[in-house]
């Protein structure tokens, strides 16, 4: 039991996007971003695209090595890695547009940031603002994953 204990202490725990930085840091970073209106191409409090949010927290925060990129960047980047399941602070991404009662939501070039309990943090055009959305309806029918941060 003792010998048990001992090896459990010394496995790394898991920490959230990005690497090396608290889960409520990163939390409350994004969460001080709600209510700032949707502006395409925005990079401040004035007004912020999706990408350019996840910039911001990470900067915020203190990623090591962070720089700004677009969801297709992002996608390539060998810096975010696929992960799952996924921890809050983490990303948001889908793989595919979504069609709803004759709307298309763009998802497949959005990106958020999870905050746990199946809730994360965007600049949605259609709320015109950062806020916060549940992963359901639309946002699981685009097919989400999650990638976390990591640049050494």
């Amino acid at each position: 039991m003792f010998i048990a204990a001992v090896l459990l202490a010394s496995i790394p725990l898991a920490i959230a996007a990005p690497v090396g930085i608290s889960e409520s840091a990163t939390v409350k970073a994004a969460k001080s971003w709600i209510g700032v209106k949707t502006m395409g191409n925005g990079n401040s409090r004035s007004g912020i695209d999706c990408s350019h949010l996840v910039y911001q927290v990470y900067k915020q925060v203190g990623a090591k090595g962070i720089s700004f990129m677009t969801v297709p960047q992002i996608k390539k980047s060998s810096y975010y890695k696929v992960i799952s399941p996924p921890r809050p602070g983490d990303i948001i991404l889908w793989k595919k547009d979504v069609t709803q009662n004759g709307k298309k939501y763009y998802l497949a070039t959005h990106v958020g940031i999870y905050i746990g309990n199946n809730q994360f943090i965007h600049e949605w055009n259609v709320a015109g603002k950062v806020t916060t959305s549940s992963i359901s309806g639309i946002f699981k029918t685009g097919q989400p994953y999650y990638e976390r941060w990591s640049k050494k």
